[in-house]
């Protein structure tokens, strides 16, 4: 993983903690919804392609297989 895509991880969990510190935050229609719409594209980018590269094949290959089995 690259230093900014490192940076790029910590605001997006500064974010999350940010959102999910306050209960008032995600009953929060709008802010549920602002904050969804500012986070997702980043989870998706670090889950698929980012921090699923990081992985070993076989760790890779575990997930898949879990996956397939729910």
């Amino acid at each position: 993983m690259t230093e900014e895509e490192k940076i790029r991880l910590y605001r997006l969990m500064e974010k999350l903690n940010w959102f999910f510190h306050q209960e008032m935050h995600y009953l929060d229609r709008e802010i549920a919804e602002q904050t969804a719409r500012a986070c997702y594209p980043e989870i998706r980018e670090f889950t698929y392609d980012i921090l699923w590269n990081e992985l070993p094949k076989e760790v890779q290959e575990q997930l898949i297989d879990e996956e397939e089995s729910l």
